[in-house]
């Protein structure tokens, strides 16, 4: 692992546990085993690295969830969009799940580091155009909007099972999201 590498690595854990204003680059440089200049050298300051940490935040999402579709059939839209819904219940009971960093993010930061707003927005919107596509392949006309609501329920349980994991019961989200698809699915016909 590069230099570069091991200080998102470090920063992503440290910003995950604590968040983003509880942790100050002289932490991350210590708990990295770096030097100040080698973490300068790559981050001119803390919203660079907050950047370049929810960038890779956003990578490692995508190459999870787009690895766990993978293994579902290329043509069963079902499956697609079940199996993200339970990726993330699967992810809600991690030991190290502390939240959505890109929420965290925008509660915390993103009014003075602006930039950080950036890849929160690529990763709602590549999730949502993910959603689209299965959507799109069982038929449903207004698919667009509906995977807007779905992204905006999953963003919902996560900040649920923030507060309480305990009360996220996948199943029964799932069977409810189930219903709605199929009542838009039955519409289109």
């Amino acid at each position: 692992m590069s230099k570069k590498d091991e200080i998102i690595h470090t920063a992503l854990k440290l910003f995950n546990a604590y968040g983003y204003n509880a942790i100050g680059v002289d932490r991350i440089i210590n708990e990295s085993g770096v030097a100040k200049m080698t973490f300068y050298k790559y981050f001119s300051s803390k919203a660079k690295l907050i950047e370049d940490c929810l960038h890779q935040r956003n990578l490692n999402l995508q190459f999870a969830l787009n690895a766990a579709i993978a293994e579902c059939d290329s043509m069963d839209y079902i499956s697609h969009l079940r199996t993200v819904f339970y990726w993330y219940g699967h992810w809600f009971q991690m030991e190290d799940f502390n939240g959505c960093m890109f929420q965290k993010a925008i509660e915390e930061v993103s009014t003075m580091y602006p930039s950080t707003l950036e890849p929160a927005t690529e990763y709602r919107q590549w999730l949502t155009a993910r959603m689209d596509s299965a959507l799109k392949g069982l038929g449903i006309q207004q698919s667009l909007s509906l995977a807007m609501v779905l992204t905006s329920l999953l963003d919902g349980m996560t900040i649920q099972a923030q507060i309480k994991p305990e009360t996220v019961k996948i199943e029964e989200y799932w069977d409810r999201v189930y219903q709605l698809i199929q009542f838009e699915a039955n519409e289109t016909v």
